[in-house]
């Protein structure tokens, strides 16, 4: 009997597993199941790889939640077929700036921020019958971020970055851009990601133009269509810089239209000075040329970074000697 408690109370002695352990354990356990998801994903087997994704996920889930939670959504259950990717119409990238890359009004970063929230808590959405917003069309003149804002909502969400390649979509056989549409959608399907379409008044034109052609009125058709039928599980993002070209039954199947507006004298000095930082012009503070760079005649944010990359070459190539002759003299 003494023998027994004895026992008992070395057992309760012993000192708990470091963290540190634990998570090694955690990760080694992982990592073990590797070569079966790989082998399920040769065979393409569906059941196989939802079983060994909610093993990998149970087994990082205490020190990665973040992880475990993707992990869950990408090889649930409800895994669709594994799809082929369109090579000639889409470039799958992974994104590589967030939000805090894009010189945006504040307005237009809390609607960005919504949707990110959105998805985020999209299980908290579906117990009251709700979707995340995920359709999103961008329109303002050129040069003024529309693309890396794409970009930023893919890397936020930490899901792949879809860009249709626009050459290949439109083409001159009669049906083949409605099936490349087809081929795109139906590819998105497949997993969470960001669809990023540019130039979009060239494929959603209004159908009411007398420009157009009977071809692209049946393309326009077949989008209304796709973009009501897309999973909330692909963020849409369309850009154009003719949004007055657009048809307007297309429009309004869009959750947000956010006009991407011509820089004002503060979002210059803010691209400014971002790209005149200290940890990029090493050895030299050029900051101070913020203010002026923003009151000069630049059309758009790109102009903005071009100027300020013409600084930081002077500074490299001539120790900024070049420097009056760029800006002018203090």
């Amino acid at each position: 009997m003494n023998n027994q408690i004895n026992t008992q109370n070395n057992l309760l002695d012993e000192p708990p597993i470091p963290v540190k352990v634990q998570k090694r354990l955690a990760e080694t356990a992982a990592i073990k199941q590797l070569p079966k998801l790989i082998e399920a994903f040769q065979w393409n087997q569906k059941d196989r790889i939802s079983v060994v994704g909610e093993s990998i996920a149970s087994a990082v889930e205490a020190h990665h939640p973040d992880v475990s939670k993707k992990i869950r959504s990408m090889f649930g259950k409800e895994m669709r077929q594994l799809a082929v990717k369109p090579e000639r119409l889409l470039e799958f990238e992974e994104a590589r700036h967030g939000f805090d890359a894009v010189i945006l009004p504040l307005e237009i970063q809390r609607e960005c921020m919504e949707i990110v929230a959105e998805h985020n808590r999209s299980s908290d959405l579906a117990a009251y019958g709700l979707v995340p917003r995920h359709k999103v069309l961008l329109h303002g003149a050129p040069g003024n971020g529309k693309t890396m804002l794409a970009e930023a909502l893919a890397f936020e969400l930490s899901i792949p970055f879809l860009r249709v390649k626009y050459g290949g979509l439109i083409d001159s056989h009669l049906g083949e851009t409605g099936k490349n549409l087809q081929s795109i959608f139906e590819y998105t399907k497949t997993a969470p990601c960001v669809l990023f379409l540019d130039e979009f008044d060239g494929i959603g034109m209004d159908r009411n133009d007398n420009r157009d052609i009977g071809e692209m009125r049946r393309v326009t058709n077949q989008l209304l269509i796709a973009i009501e039928r897309i999973p909330s599980s692909c963020v849409l993002v369309a850009a154009t810089n003719a949004d007055s070209l657009l048809d307007s039954a297309l429009k309004r199947r869009f959750d947000f239209v956010i006009e991407v507006p011509t820089p004002t004298v503060e979002l210059r000095f803010q691209c400014a000075r971002k790209e005149l930082s200290p940890s990029i012009t090493p050895g030299h503070d050029v900051l101070h040329l913020a203010d002026r760079i923003a009151l000069m005649d630049l059309s758009n944010l790109s102009a903005v970074v071009d100027f300020c990359k013409r600084i930081r070459r002077d500074l490299v190539l001539n120790a900024g000697a070049g420097l009056d002759t760029l800006v002018g003299p203090a």
